[in-house]
This record gives C-alpha cells, structure tokens and sequence, in this order.
C-alpha cells in the first residue's frame, strides 16, 4: 500500500504541474452550515403536502425530485427555487473556510463542482482572485484565459434547464453529448481527476466515475480524498485507477480541512 506522504508529495507535484481537475462535492461546504441533500429534499415533499418521511419510503432523492417535476408539469423551476431559497437564507462566512481559502491558493486552471451553492465562488470574490463561471454552451464560448474557470457540471439555479437534478436528467447525461461533457471530453485530456467532499455513498461519485471511466477508458487515473476506509469500494475502483488518500477520520470539518492545509502547503513547498 501506497503511504500517505507519498500519495500527497505526487498529488502536489501534479497540481505544480497543472496535471490536476478538481471535482468538488458537498463534503467541502459542510463546515459552513449549509442544509445537506437530505434536508433540501424534505422540504421538496413538505411543498408537496406530504410528509418527508412517508416520501422517502416511496423512493430515493433523485426520484422524489423527479416526481415534484412531474407534479408541477415538467417544470424545474418550483424546485430550484426551493433549493435556492433554503441555500441562500443561510449567513455565510466564507472566511472560517480554511478549505475554501485552500481550494482558492492551489490556482487551478479549471474547477468542475456537482454542488447547486456558491460557495466556491463566493471563496474566490472574498479573495480578490479572478474566476469564470461555466454552466452552458454560451459560458464555453465567452471563458477568457489566464482565469480559473468554475464549471457547474449538474448546472445553476439560476438557469433551471441546466439542472441535473432528477433520475432522467442523470440517465440523459450519461450519453456525453451536451455542451459540458464535450468540454469535460477536452479537459481531461492528459489530467488527473480529484474528488474532493464525496462519499462512497454519494450517487454522484459513481456516476461521475462511470462517465469519466467511459471517456478516458484505459487512461483514466483519479485521487479519492477518503474519511474511512471501504475496501469493497477501493477494491472495485482502484482497479480501475483511483488512488485513494484516506484520512481514517472521526471529525470531518477538522481532519478535511487539516487535509486542505497540509496539500496547499505542499504545493508551495512548505510542508
């Protein structure tokens, strides 16, 4: 087995390098107060008039999204607004967020996140630096150089269409053919993908794999930042080229964030 230092010495060497593409989830905001999936999802069913809890025996987050897009004639709008409402109504200091501050320092070229917040951005605004945010054909072709780009691959609330939200917008993905798989086609080339702020449980994380699997086929190489160890998991995907950096931990908001420091820092040389 591949030691800690070891993994993180290569890890900062291809992030010098420019080699590395974030892939940011939920897990990187979770020290900020924002309302998890779950919660976000109960109050999708309260604004159907039905207890979550009875809901949720009826099926999984995807599907109950699905189903209050049916119940309101295909549109997404009423959904996005729900989850807007309740992510925006929370006070954020971006500023407690050493990972944020981390995330921003590393400079990344391009930043791929599945979150519907805007945290990573509101971290970049707070310090000074320059980005661009990517969630349509029109975004693609404005992008500037020399500025990070911030690619909302599951899309923004401000533009329902682009919303990956329910289990037919994940199925209708899968095939690659919009404008941002295209670009994920062209980013990857040559990369190393990092999944920072999943779980092994998160649908997002197979599902992300199972696509880039499919593009980058033999050539497909990942880092996994881990809490706990999942052998059946590492088993299953290292096989397939994702190295994992487990942290072993029992307190996520410190040990992630202590992760965050000690790779930015190695970045720098300073570690």
């Amino acid at each position: 087995m591949v030691s800690y230092d070891k993994l993180m010495d290569e890890l900062a060497q291809d992030i010098r390098e420019k080699k590395i593409i974030p892939f940011v989830g939920a897990g990187l905001s979770r020290n900020l107060g924002l309302p998890e999936w779950d919660v976000l999802m109960a109050r999708v069913a309260e604004d159907l008039d039905i207890d979550p809890d009875i809901l949720f025996l009826h099926g999984d987050f995807l599907q109950i999204a699905e189903y209050h897009i049916i119940c309101h004639g295909g549109s997404k709008n009423r959904i996005s607004k729900i989850i807007d409402r309740n992510l925006r109504s929370i006070k954020i200091d971006i500023a407690a967020s050493q990972a944020h501050k981390c995330l921003v320092d590393m400079h990344f070229p391009k930043i791929y996140t599945t979150n519907f917040d805007e945290m990573i951005e509101m971290a970049f605004r707070y310090y000074g630096v320059p980005y661009y945010p990517i969630a349509t054909l029109d975004d693609i072709l404005a992008a500037p150089d020399n500025v990070t780009q911030i690619v909302k691959f599951h899309g923004t609330l401000d533009l329902d269409e682009t919303l990956v939200i329910s289990e037919t917008d994940y199925h209708n993905r899968l095939d690659m053919e919009g404008p941002v798989d295209i670009k994920l086609r062209a980013d990857l080339l040559g990369k190393t993908v990092l999944f920072l702020g999943y779980s092994f449980r998160d649908l997002d994380i197979r599902y992300m794999w199972s696509k880039l699997f499919k593009i980058m086929q033999a050539n497909c190489k990942a880092f996994m930042v881990t809490m706990k160890p999942n052998y059946v998991f590492e088993t299953i995907y290292g096989k397939k080229g994702m190295k994992f950096i487990c942290l072993d931990s029992d307190d996520f908001s410190a040990d992630f964030t202590e992760f965050m420091v000690d790779l930015r820092n190695r970045v720098r040389g300073q570690a």
